[in-house]
């Protein structure tokens, strides 16, 4: 099985190539590719390539034979699809779905806490003047002379 993860790696390494701002890191377990910090391929543990579409083309590819949804326990992850295992071997089937998950990942950007502010954060205007604090209280003294 290890061989085999190489192997797709190694492929999709050589598909993206020479498309803009690609990384790749592990996530999840498994061998994932980014354009410009947004997620758009793995190398799933089982032995499968798995892209993330934009909604319009998702029929389409999971149309095609021996394509999957990739599940997560009882749950169909939306927006990800197992691309048929004969891609696998056929580059030139592979290719043009793979550079189309990544001109979405470009579009769509990424998708971190750390990437985007939150709602609340980017309403949030700074003050100009600092906000008053109450006068230190003063601590008693002992009238006792020594």
């Amino acid at each position: 099985m290890r061989t085999l993860l190489l192997e797709l790696r190694s492929q999709l390494e050589s598909l993206t190539g020479d498309l803009p701002r690609v990384t790749s890191r592990r996530m999840f377990g498994c061998d994932a590719f980014l354009a410009s910090g947004a997620i758009f391929a793995m190398v799933w543990r089982e032995g499968r390539i798995g892209l993330r579409l934009p909604d319009a083309l998702l029929p389409e590819l999971r149309a095609l034979p021996g394509a999957d949804p990739w599940r997560h326990r009882d749950m169909v992850v939306r927006q990800w699809v197992l691309v048929p295992e004969s891609f696998h071997d056929d580059e030139d089937r592979l290719a043009p779905w793979v550079r189309k998950a990544h001109a979405a990942a470009l579009e769509r950007g990424p998708t971190s806490a750390k990437a985007k502010p939150r709602a609340a954060a980017a309403r949030r205007t700074k003050r100009k003047t600092p906000v008053p604090r109450a006068p230190a209280r003063k601590t008693r003294q002992s009238r006792r002379k020594v």
